[in-house]
């Protein structure tokens, strides 16, 4: 048998929106010290194929997505970075370079950031509830999290608040024919909850948070059928803010 805290996602079960919000107070997931630690690890290879200029396509894709708005050395804030990897992808892959900062809520994840890539800024802080100005930085980049944030609503709404001129929600997962449903699962042997979104209901949330979809691209494989009985897809949103 695999031992799970090996592998990326396991054990999904399907959740109502009240049950995720009770899995989720009780959900170690992504503040353990050990899912930092086996995140890190499972990206040795991706950042190995990076450097020795063979990039994942998602990572070809969070990188085109920031060349898409045609902003010189932007003003970039990642939101959910994880153990900060994406710093060094888009510092690798972005022509003409960016000024980045890196923001999460695992104290955990921000440490080990830190310690990766000690000559960029990281931050512990909440999504939902960001500590920075209106307009602070040219993008907001939400870097494979917006699944992982109940209150996804909110990250938007404070997404769209803070950036000057566009965000990119990357890497979301997203049915064409389901309603957004929720699941727990583990991550790297730790409990987390999830939500695939509906991509109608997802673009409905950006319009009614000032965000106008421009671009999107398709990118790794994650199709959750085998648990609801209907097909998802990783899409990458490329949204401009709404001038009033």
């Amino acid at each position: 048998m695999l031992n799970r805290a090996l592998l990326v996602s396991t054990g999904y079960r399907v959740l109502t929106r009240e049950g995720a919000e009770r899995a989720a107070r009780d959900a170690s997931g992504w503040h353990s010290a050990r899912s930092a630690a086996r995140q890190a690890k499972a990206y040795e290879t991706l950042l190995a194929n990076l450097r020795a200029g063979r990039p994942r396509v998602d990572l070809s894709v969070a990188a085109e997505a920031i060349a898409a708005t045609g902003l010189t050395r932007p003003s970039v804030l990642e939101v959910g970075c994880g153990n900060g990897y994406y710093s060094e992808v888009l510092s690798r892959l972005v022509q003409g370079g960016l000024s980045y900062t890196g923001l999460d809520y695992s104290p955990a994840m921000v440490e080990s950031a830190k310690e990766r890539y000690p000559e960029q800024h990281f931050d512990v802080g909440d999504a939902t509830a960001l500590g920075f100005s209106d307009n602070a930085f040219d993008i907001v980049f939400n870097g494979v999290a917006l699944m992982h944030i109940l209150n996804f609503e909110g990250c938007i709404r404070e997404s769209a608040r803070v950036c000057r001129s566009h965000a990119i929600f990357h890497c979301v997962p997203t049915f064409v024919d389901h309603q957004t449903t929720y699941f727990s699962k583990f991550a790297y042997g730790e409990p987390v909850i999830e939500v695939v979104f509906n991509e109608t209901d997802l673009r409905a949330m950006f319009a009614q948070s000032g965000l106008n979809v421009v671009r999107i691209w398709s990118s790794v494989n994650y199709d959750v059928f085998d648990v609801v009985g209907s097909h998802s897809r990783m899409i990458t949103y490329l949204c401009t803010k709404s001038r009033v």
